[in-house]
Parts: C-alpha cells; sequence; structure tokens
C-alpha cells in the first residue's frame, strides 16, 4: 500500500535506473529487453502462434525498444518508467494496427506491505507517436500528476493518453486463475529461475509450470505471475465419519507463506511421499463435499504431531517468560490454556488430503499456532508538534517495519499526522510494522460476509470502530487484496484487551486517546449463522491522539 500525496515538482527524462533503495537492488532490477527465447523461464511459445494471436486479439513478437527510461522526481521520491519495448501488435479489435507496449516501473518510495517490491509492469497502445495507458492491462498506475508524466514523454517524442476501461485479457491483474473447476490463488508477479514441468495448459496463459508447491506463468514481456492452488473446501464443509473432540476455534491453515514475504504457517502445505504413506499412516476420518476422503494419522506419536507440540510447547514457554515481565494486570489472560499431548492430538492438530495433482496436503490446527499480526499502521496526531518515541511490542518478534525499528521509533510528530524520523530525517504518512505474537484461538463472536460485499462492509465498519477517512481508506487498500479466494468471509474484531495483550504499544508521552483495531477472518465456502459481537464505542479523539490498525494471519 503506497498512500503518499502526488506533489511533483521537477522533471527529468532520459535517466539511468531509478530504483535507489540500494545498490544491490539496483544492479538487480536493471531492465534488460524481454527475452525472446521460448524456455521454460521465459516465454512459452504458445503465446507466438496463430491460434494464440486469433484468440488474444495480439500478435506477439520479438519486442523492439520504442521508449528509454524517462522519470520524475519530488522533494521525497523519485518514480520511473522504461524502457519500453513493443512486444507486440493488435490484429483485431479497438486498435487493430497499433503496437501493444511494455514497460517496467520503478520507485524509490520504501517498500510497505505484501507484495509492494514485486516488479511491476506498465502497457501501453502506440499508435503512431501516440502512446494509451492501459491501465486495466498494468500491474499499478502512474505515480506522480499526469501533467509531468505528459511532459516527460513529450521530451521523448511521445504523447501520453489513457485508457481505463480497454484491457488484454493475458496482462489484467488478476486475484485468481481457475482452470476447470481448480482454483489458483494469486501469490506474487515474481519468476522462478529454475526449469520446470508443465503442469497444465491455460486457455489465456498457455503452458502453467509447477515446482511442486506453486504454480508459475510467464507472460510475453518478461513478466511473470505466481500462483498457490487453493483448496475448495475447509473443514467446515467435511463430513466427518470421526469428528475431533475438540472443534477448532480458529479454521485450518493449509499456507506456508514464509518464503513468499510474510510468515503465516510454519510448516510446509505439501507433506513429502517418505513422510506419510497413506496406505501405511493414515486412515479416513471424514469426506469433502465431493466425496473425497480426508485423513489423520493412525499414529498419535507420528513424527509430524510430535514436532508440531514440540513448537507448540516452546511458543507457550516463551508467552510464560514474557509474561513475567509484565504486571498482573496487563498479562492476565494472555493466554489459553494449555493443552497436555493427549488432548492436543484429540483436538486434530493436522489432517491430510490428496490434491488434483497428486500431492498430499496438511492442514494445521491455527488454535496451535502464534498469530501473524499484519500490517498494523500507527497514526499519530499530536497538538503541536513535538517528538516522540513509539515501542511496539508482540511476543516474538517485529519482522518488518517502517521506518526501521531500533528498540522503537523516534519521529517528530506534526498536528497533520506527518512525522519526520529523528535520525534519517525522512518524512513519513505513518508507523508500520509487522510480526509475530502469541497463540491466540478465534474469536467466535463475528459477521459472515458475501465476498462481494465485503468492501462495503468495511466502509460502514470501520468508522464505527473509530477510523477516519484516510485511515479508513488506508485499511481496504491494505487488506481488501486479501478477501477474493472464497464466497464467504468470517470478520471479526479484537477487544481492547486482546490487542493490549498481543501486542502492547507504549508511546511516549502519553497520549490523550488511544484508538486501536486489529482484525481477524477466515474464508468460509459455505455461509454460516453466527453471533454479532458487542463493539464498544471508541475511545473520543483529544487532545494527543494515537491511532492504529491492522490484522491477523492465521
Amino acid at each position: 500500500m503506497q498512500t503518499r500525496s502526488l506533489s511533483i515538482g521537477l522533471l527529468v527524462a532520459l535517466i539511468g535506473s531509478a530504483c535507489k533503495r540500494d545498490a544491490a537492488r539496483a544492479a538487480r532490477d536493471e531492465a534488460p529487453a524481454p527475452t525472446t527465447s521460448a524456455n521454460v523461464d521465459t516465454v512459452d511459445a504458445g503465446w507466438y502462434s496463430p491460434e494464440a494471436a486469433q484468440a488474444a486479439g495480439v500478435r506477439y513478437g520479438p519486442p523492439s525498444q520504442v521508449f528509454a527510461v524517462l522519470g520524475v522526481t519530488s522533494s521525497k521520491y523519485f518514480d520511473s518508467i522504461g524502457p519500453g519495448y513493443k512486444i507486440g501488435t493488435f490484429v483485431d479489435g479497438r486498435y487493430r494496427g497499433g503496437d501493444l507496449v511494455s514497460a517496467r516501473s520503478r520507485t524509490n518510495e520504501p517498500c510497505k506491505g505484501e507484495g509492494c517490491d514485486d516488479p511491476t509492469y506498465l502497457r501501453f497502445v502506440r499508435i503512431d507517436s501516440e502512446l494509451v495507458f492501459l491501465r486495466e492491462s498494468s500491474d499499478g498506475g502512474l505515480y506522480g500528476t499526469w501533467q509531468q508524466w505528459r511532459g516527460a514523454f513529450s521530451a521523448a517524442g511521445l504523447s501520453l493518453a489513457s485508457d481505463s476501461q480497454f484491457a488484454v485479457q493475458a496482462f489484467r491483474a488478476p486475484g485468481t486463475m481457475l482452470h476447470g473447476s481448480d482454483n489458483f490463488g494469486l501469490v506474487s508477479r515474481r519468476c522462478k529461475g529454475d526449469s520446470l514441468k508443465i503442469a497444465f495448459r491455460h486457455p489465456v496463459f498457455h503452458e502453467v509450470r509447477s515446482d511442486g508447491q506453486l504454480f508459475y506463468v510467464t507472460r510475453p514481456d518478461g513478466s511473470c505471475l505466481t500462483f498457490e492452488y487453493v483448496p475448495y473446501f475447509s473443514e467446515k464443509e467435511i463430513a466427518w465419519d470421526s469428528p475431533p473432540k475438540e472443534p477448532s476455534k480458529s479454521g485450518y491453515s493449509w499456507k506456508n507463506d514464509a518464503q513468499y514475504g510474510h510468515l503465516e504457517l510454519r510448516y510446509e502445505p505439501v507433506v513429502a511421499a517418505d513422510v506419510v504413506r497413506l496406505d501405511r499412516d493414515a486412515t479416513v476420518v471424514g469426506h469433502t463435499q465431493r466425496g473425497e476422503p480426508v485423513y489423520e494419522l493412525k499414529n498419535p506419536n507420528h513424527p509430524l504431531l510430535k514436532a508440531f507440540y514440540q513448537d507448540y510447547e516452546a511458543d507457550f514457554v516463551k508467552a510464560e517468560e514474557y509474561a513475567a515481565y509484565r504486571s498482573r494486570e496487563d498479562s492476565n489472560g494472555i493466554r489459553p490454556p494449555k493443552h497436555s499431548y493427549e488432548q492436543f492430538v484429540a483436538a486434530r492438530p493436522i489432517f491430510l488430503w490428496r490434491d488434483p495433482f497428486g500431492r498430499l496436503m496438511r492442514f494445521t490446527n491455527n488454535d496451535f499456532l502464534p498469530v501473524y499480526m499484519a500490517e498494523p499502521i500507527i497514526y499519530l496526531y499530536p497538538i503541536a508538534a513535538q517528538r516522540v518515541h513509539v515501542e511496539a511490542k508482540p511476543l516474538h518478534s517485529i519482522k518488518a517495519s517502517i521506518p526501521p525499528y531500533r528498540a522503537g521509533w523516534d519521529v517528530l510528530a506534526r498536528p497533520s499526522g506527518e512525522l519526520t524520523g529523528v535520525t534519517d530525517r525522512k518524512t513519513y504518512s505513518y508507523l508500520f510494522w509487522e510480526g509475530l505474537s502469541a497463540i491466540s484461538p478465534m474469536r467466535q463472536e463475528g459477521f459472515v460476509i458475501p465476498q462481494e460485499e465485503v468492501a462495503g462492509f468495511f466502509e460502514r465498519m470501520l468508522p464505527r470502530l473509530g477510523l477516519n477517512e484516510r485511515e479508513s481508506n488506508d485499511f481496504r487498500d491494505a487488506w481488501l487484496p486479501r478477501f477474493h479466494d472464497a464466497p464467504y468471509y468470517f470478520i471479526t474484531f479484537l477487544p481492547r484487551e486482546t490487542i493490549d495483550r498481543l501486542a502492547p504499544l507504549v508511546v511516549t508521552p502519553k497520549p490523550d486517546a488511544l484508538i486501536r483495531v486489529l482484525m481477524d477472518f477466515r474464508p468460509l465456502w459455505t455461509r454460516a449463522p453466527v453471533t454479532a459481537p458487542d463493539l464498544l464505542k471508541p475511545p473520543e479523539r483529544r487532545g494527543f491522539t494515537v491511532v492504529e490498525w491492522g490484522g491477523l494471519l492465521r
């Protein structure tokens, strides 16, 4: 999520590499021409066939440069586009005869949030000396003002227009990919460097390849999409022959996102064949709505169960040690009662299922996992400019932060909410962090919302929780992209005392008003009745006000 203002000053054209976050990244991000070879790691030859041109309305071909790197600067950030390459010609439709042009976009704005550092491509149609920006076929927008970018392209001999409706299907920004009845969720826009086997052929993306865990698409401009297979059910849709003695309060997870940018689950979703053999190690305990069996491990002392319980015990010990440093009032109720090993096994900590690709998938009970606190954003609104020290204290650690977290943040805060780092002198709109906290079963009171109504639900609910228009917009920008995998979602908001236990927040000087909003949610494949939570009225904004919002990932 990037929410900076669009006040751009100096115009620069025909510049060098634009990404100046560090020298290594700049070297990595140099933009060569898109590859023309059709090997497994680049562009599949299926893109260049006559059938593909007829279906897509674009005849793809070898890249040729249309413009060099263009950029604009401001007092805060530097943004660039390019080089731009022709990658094909439209053979049908509104832009027949025009060239399809693709270019990398870069910024040196601080990177925050899931996927923020993925490569970003913008696409255009070139008709003679005019470029038409295709918003619906681009990975992002044009940072800066439209007038300045027009000036940048004019200096390169090109005029600039925009089309916000037309889209090339292969370059739309899909949250999901469908293949028959199978659904795949977008993980990132990064490429996989290894040679991979074809998993299946797709009518839009042609060859889809897999490394055994994820699924990869490479498009004609060299841009990539990485997907994960999304199971079509949750434990709530399983007809259990033998239900667990203690049903899960928080659901089951199957992801392992640590390698994709954030930690949601510490275990691999696919179980190796030498670890579990279904005929030897497992027994059927239920069936999905398609009649497919789900399994649990026969041996209560199986290494998978033992290793999981050891991690659970270690998390519990860490919580005990952490609570010892805090007062009785602060630590009261921070932990649910600890399960014995027998109780742990009886609660079905793991179940297994064979997916359409023959992989044995592991579903892990969230009740025994620490929660990941994602994207907490902190706003500071003093009544006058003053220096403020802020400390966030999740149980385990802070994994990412802006500005860098060094035993806290020290900033000069202004009534507008603008922050200036005391050490780096950089300007920020808020403080950002995310990290791993304590084991915390999901609250059972909440709301079940259809996927298409989630945006409207947030629009209505967030002001009730105390967020103003700017804060609500930032929340929706950050979280709405996560609500696309399932037809329904269970959404709840944690009580203030639970938030304070999971992640104490210390602000010096002490604020007059502190508003904290922490969401928890899970996908549902069927609508289920729930009890609405009792949401207390948020504190009134007065004097020095601090606002924080975030969410839990399981």
